[in-house]
C-alpha cells in the first residue's frame, strides 16, 4: 500500500517523540492513501511554518496491520461510527 505524508521537510525516518500531542486524534504520525490530500496538508504546513510542501511517499506492508505492533483505526467513510469517533 502506498501512503503519502504532506509536511513541510521530507521526513526519512518517523520519530513520534517529534508529534504533536494536540493533532484531531492525538500524538500520531497522519498518513493518507490520497495524495491530493497530502498535497494540500503540505502547503498547509509550509504556509503556517514556512519553507516548501513536501510528499514523502511511505510503500506501507499491509501484513503489519494485524501483527498487533501499531495502533490503527479504520473507518469506511462516511458513517455514523467514523462521525461519532470524529466528533
Amino acid at each position: 500500500m502506498r501512503l503519502y505524508h504532506g509536511s513541510n521537510i521530507e521526513i526519512s525516518k518517523i520519530d513520534l517523540n517529534k508529534c504533536s500531542p494536540y493533532k484531531d486524534f492525538g500524538k500520531g504520525f497522519y498518513l493518507t492513501e490520497i495524495r491530493d490530500q497530502a498535497e494540500k496538508m503540505a502547503s498547509r504546513v509550509a504556509r503556517i511554518y514556512g519553507g516548501k510542501p513536501c510528499i514523502t511517499v511511505y510503500e506501507f506492508d499491509e501484513t503489519a496491520l494485524t501483527d498487533g505492533d501499531i495502533r490503527v483505526r479504520k473507518f469506511k467513510f462516511p458513517t455514523k461510527e467514523w462521525a461519532l469517533f470524529v466528533i
